[in-house]
């Protein structure tokens, strides 16, 4: 975790996200006098936010060992490529969880000025940390699969983007078997429910269980190097 604060691209990451979520702030009037005191406006943005942060903080986890060639001493440490994994993905969580602690300074402000329902915002936080940790597994999967981490970036927020985006669509605006299909990877659609003030048991499974097969996925994409 260390390594991601000496890395100039972490603070440029946190100043980013920091700004944008600023500026939803402004955009959605949050702190407008007569409006309902409520961030869910800024929440509802904040996923498409996160598909292109979180695999910037989590590009450089593995695939910067195997450019720089220290991915070869894990093979002789006493660490198996699970913990090795798991270390990583641990570190980026960590570090989404640190940046995203930044935001609370909104809500803060909001309850000194207003009277906002802070059951619904803790609701939509958890969201965001489920979400969080899945975005850093699909993140850290990504990295294990290039040296690179430029393409590391690029493998990890297209396809969440994509996924994000056309899932919430698909579910928003058609109907029938390609909606039922689109809505067990409808990221968006389980968030809302948070975001709305609904813990459900049903949407914390499905970020843990994604979250775990991204990690297991870059384990075996580790695993498979050693043999190379």
């Amino acid at each position: 975790m260390l390594s991601l604060f000496c890395s100039p691209v972490a603070y440029i990451v946190i100043f980013g996200f920091l700004l944008i979520t600023g500026i939803l702030v402004w955009v959605t009037q949050s702190f407008e006098p007569g409006k309902p005191a409520t961030l869910r406006n800024v929440f509802q943005w904040t996923p498409f936010v996160l598909t292109v942060i979180l695999p910037a903080i989590a590009m450089r986890s593995i695939s910067e060992e195997y450019r720089s060639g220290t991915i070869e001493s894990v093979a002789t440490a006493p660490v198996s490529d699970f913990e090795f994994v798991l270390g990583k993905y641990l570190a980026v969580f960590f570090f989404y969880l640190i940046m995203l602690l930044g935001t609370v300074a909104y809500l803060l402000l909001m309850m000194y000025f207003g009277n906002p329902d802070v059951g619904a915002s803790v609701s939509a936080y958890i969201g965001l940390i489920m979400l969080g940790m899945f975005f850093s597994a699909f993140g850290v999967f990504a990295s294990s699969l290039t040296n690179n981490q430029i393409v590391a970036w690029m493998i990890g927020a297209v396809p969440l983007l994509l996924l994000t985006t056309l899932a919430y669509w698909v579910v928003s605006s058609t109907s029938g078997i390609a909606r039922e299909i689109a809505q067990q990877v409808n990221f968006m659609g389980r968030f809302e429910n948070f975001a709305r003030g609904s813990v459900s048991l049903e949407g914390l499974a499905f970020f843990l269980a994604a979250s775990l097969f991204f990690v297991f996925l870059a384990v075996k994409v580790v695993e498979s190097r050693r043999w190379r």
